[in-house]
């Protein structure tokens, strides 16, 4: 099919075309009870994106098409837009596909077991027995295979396939409840007590009665989830389009180093190539406070003068790639918690922050944080904190 529409796109008149299928069959699993809930839903669409000589390009959207489809289409659309005669980026369309080997398949999803979510479930429950107080309110569990093949008139053509599953469970303690999730590419990789342990650690900074504290000089140690949640706020300035520092520029603490990696194994936002074809790879956004890049799809990048960084997506409504991150994350630190309490000598350990409005000064953002105060290596006392 894919070959069709390119050959039907050139007949049309359009002298570049690309085209890009998607076909995903998602299975969730939820429910509060005894009894899980089990519905499945099947995703085929095909979106091309067709450019003339000059000009802007087109887009059309298509769902399962048949051959009858795709000339109708693809008719309507060359007939329906005004000539642009600005330059476009056509030409900047990959025109071939290297092979890569990434571990992002689990073919054991193949088997579709209906078992899988309760058997999850059930260990879950077996972990909260280690937490007094702690439960496990709601609870839903999905696994979907993904297979993307995309192609192109300049000899790009090339696919993968790729599985994802998610877990959503939602913990309370005391009055306090909290959702947490987790996304995996291989289904063996959950680790029930881990996730278990997360939330009552971040229940348990909510629900400890924290005392208010003025946080100044001190050293600030951060959960992962503490971090990411920073990470998400202030990750549109990562985007070329929207970054605040063009080129070189103070970005952050020298401390802070951002990455990131379309290609780690495992991980859920890995891909061999990005919807436009671009291959993946890692790329340091922040090296150690410094911005030295920033995200960019073909579009972006040839409107800015620079390469693409591989970070061309499609999301569920879209018809052209957007400038989006794979596997975004901040460097972890390479002591352990309490090397770096030792380290640190005295400070706080963050475990929950959310963002609660803007700052006093331009760019600034205000959050609200949860967390233990410690010294000399010692967690002491829940505090909170803005």
């Amino acid at each position: 099919m894919l070959e069709t529409i390119l050959k039907t796109g050139r007949e049309a008149g359009f002298s570049t075309v690309e085209a890009f299928g998607e076909k995903i069959r998602r299975q969730e699993s939820d429910g509060a009870g005894q009894a899980l809930a089990q519905h499945e839903v099947l995703s085929d669409r095909i979106l091309v994106r067709a450019f003339r000589d000059t000009g802007d390009p087109l887009g059309l959207s298509l769902s399962a098409p048949d051959s009858r489809q795709v000339k109708v289409g693809l008719a309507g659309l060359a007939s329906g837009a005004a000539l642009d005669r600005r330059k476009n980026f056509a030409h900047w369309l990959p025109a071939s596909a290297q092979k890569v080997k990434l571990g992002i398949y689990d073919p054991g999803i193949e088997l579709w077991d209906e078992s899988q979510a309760a058997d999850l479930r059930e260990k879950l429950r077996e972990c909260l027995l280690s937490f007094p107080g702690l439960k496990l309110n709601k609870f839903q569990f999905s696994r979907a295979l993904k297979k993307v093949y995309l192609a192109n008139t300049r000899g790009f053509f090339a696919k993968y396939k790729k599985t994802h599953f998610q877990v959503q469970a939602s913990f309370m303690l005391k009055d306090h409840q909290l959702e947490l999730s987790e996304s995996r590419t291989y289904s063996c990789d959950f680790d029930p007590q881990r996730l278990v342990a997360r939330g009552a650690n971040l229940l348990g900074a909510l629900a400890a009665d924290p005392e208010p504290a003025a946080v100044g000089g001190e050293f600030i140690v951060m959960s992962p989830e503490a971090s990411a949640q920073v990470l998400k706020e202030f990750s549109p300035g990562l985007r070329l389009e929207r970054s605040a520092v063009r080129g070189r520029g103070t970005a952050a603490s020298a401390r802070v180093s951002i990455i990131d990696h379309g290609a780690m194994d495992g991980q859920p936002g890995s891909a061999p190539f990005d919807d436009e074809g671009t291959a993946a790879g890692e790329k340091y956004l922040v090296n150690k406070g410094v911005a030295v890049a920033a995200a960019a799809d073909i579009r972006c990048a040839f409107e800015n003068g620079v390469a693409s960084t591989g970070n061309g997506f499609r999301d569920e409504r879209g018809i052209f790639p957007q400038v989006q991150f794979s596997n975004l994350y901040i460097r972890p630190a390479t002591e352990s918690l309490p090397q770096l309490l030792l380290q640190a000598r005295q400070g706080v350990l963050v475990y929950l922050v959310k963002r609660t409005g803007a700052g006093r000064l331009a760019g600034e953002s205000l959050f609200s944080a949860y967390g233990y105060s410690f010294a000399g290596g010692e967690i002491a006392r829940p505090v909170h904190f803005h």
